[in-house]
């Protein structure tokens, strides 16, 4: 799709992260660019869509029965989903893609910041926005496309990329994946796309991870805590919740390295940036400096502010190992203050499934509030489906001190009840959350990243 210009393109569902990296990256490589959005004023209408339009691009959230689908179609406007045009776009580059259930959005964003430090100018496709920029996408000159790869409905097996990475693979999506098998399948499927020549960093002590490793026919490098993976970290120490730790890589000690992002989880996102960085030629030093460098990303135990004195934090964790990181980096920052947790379950079948870990994630809050469901992608409730009402009440077996109600101006409510000045909240959910926290007055800490 590159063979004229200046080209045209539409984007049905542009408010979401993956859909605004597209933007940015269309944009930055001379494409005119529209779209539309539910949570644009402007909405979804048929007039939307520009007649001179060479593709529509559509987020995986938006209906096939969509009106600006439907007229692209009357129009003869070719429809491509997102990961198909990014498919399209990555299709002669040299193409490095970080998959896994969790961290996908950090590790590519964190080896992002590497590459851009040392020169390489990636074009970067990343789910969720570094602080202090508009988007997750960037538009680089350099050979190299870095991909986000996201498992659900198989979406990352539209990528051939030359180095990619396994983070993790635990069950998530049931909407699309009925077994831990075919989940683990779909993830052999991207890996067999790697060429021989190519690299697939995996996580040492991912058994599901290590099984499908196992099958490749490219070169494997491990990470993790363990000392005997590839890349591992050594006479690690923590400060208000942020490690500092030495590289370690075949053995060698390359250099300390000091993150800025808080949680233990990060040094495992880290070692794996190192990885992928390391394999584009990016020499230790700049690793080091880089990771050092990174600031985090929206909605990743983002500190937003101050609210009567209460620190308020955002997380976008909704699945119960997230759950459990984020809470766990939390009590490591503010480890002497009352943690208060708002959690939103997302999606009624997510939250089915997971009902027991959901609620044993929950309990490192002193108190915690459960909101409704968000039903992404569900429709209305349906009698029999589970409940914000079934989660507290697990959550609540488990000695948790789970406080009633669980609407919007119930939680606000209690929130303004009873939070004191020195507590932290914490919002937890990949859903609409925003609007279950109180509005923020910036109070001298600011509406500004941790470690900034």
């Amino acid at each position: 799709m590159r063979q004229k210009s200046p080209q045209r393109a539409h984007l049905v569902g542009i408010a979401g992260n993956g859909m605004r990296a597209m933007a940015e990256v269309l944009v930055g490589r001379g494409w005119r660019v529209s779209g539309s959005d539910l949570q644009l004023p402007e909405g979804h209408h048929a007039e939307n869509v520009p007649p001179d339009a060479e593709v529509v691009i559509v987020s995986d959230a938006v209906p096939a029965t969509n009106v600006e689908l439907q007229r692209a179609a009357e129009l003869g406007i070719p429809t491509l989903s997102y990961f198909q045009m990014l498919g399209r776009i990555s299709a002669d580059c040299h193409t490095m893609a970080v998959a896994g259930t969790h961290g996908k959005s950090t590790v590519t964003a964190m080896t992002a910041r590497v590459l851009i430090e040392t020169g390489v100018d990636p074009t970067v496709f990343c789910g969720a926005t570094p602080l202090g920029a508009t988007s997750g996408g960037l538009a680089g000159n350099g050979r190299i496309i870095l991909v986000e790869a996201c498992e659900y409905r198989a979406n990352f097996l539209h990528l051939r990329p030359h180095h990619a990475a396994i983070l993790n693979i635990e069950p998530d999506h049931f909407d699309c994946y009925d077994s831990p098998t075919e989940l683990e399948k779909a993830f052999q499927q991207f890996t067999d796309s790697i060429p021989a020549n190519g690299l697939l960093v995996v996580r040492c002590d991912d058994a599901a991870a290590r099984r499908v490793a196992s099958r490749v026919a490219c070169r494997i490098e491990t990470f993790g805590l363990e000392p005997e993976a590839d890349w591992s970290a050594s006479n690690m120490a923590e400060n208000q919740g942020r490690f500092h730790f030495n590289l370690v890589h075949s053995g060698s000690c390359l250099g300390r390295v000091q993150l800025k992002t808080p949680g233990l989880h990060n040094v495992q996102n880290a070692l794996a940036a190192a990885a992928l960085a390391a394999a584009n030629g990016v020499t230790p030093e700049h690793i080091i400096a880089g990771l050092g460098h990174f600031a985090g990303l929206h909605r990743r135990l983002e500190v937003l502010g101050t609210w009567r004195g209460v620190t308020v934090i955002d997380d976008y964790a909704h699945h119960p190992t997230e759950i459990t990181a984020a809470l766990a980096a939390v009590r490591q920052m503010f480890p002497h203050r009352r943690v208060w947790c708002v959690f939103q379950p997302h999606q009624a079948g997510r939250t089915a499934r997971l009902l027991d870990e959901l609620a044993a994630s929950l309990q490192n809050a002193d108190n915690v509030m459960v909101a409704e469901i968000f039903r992404a992608r569900e429709g209305a409730y349906r009698p029999g489906e589970v409940t914000a009402t079934d989660l507290a009440a697990k959550t609540r077996q488990l000695g948790v001190e789970v406080l009633p109600g669980h609407r919007t101006e119930e939680i606000l409510e209690m929130l303004e009840t009873h939070l004191v000045a020195g507590d932290v909240l914490v919002t937890l959910g990949a859903g609409d959350v925003a609007k279950l926290r109180p509005s923020i007055r910036d109070e001298g800490l600011g509406a500004r990243g941790v470690g900034e």
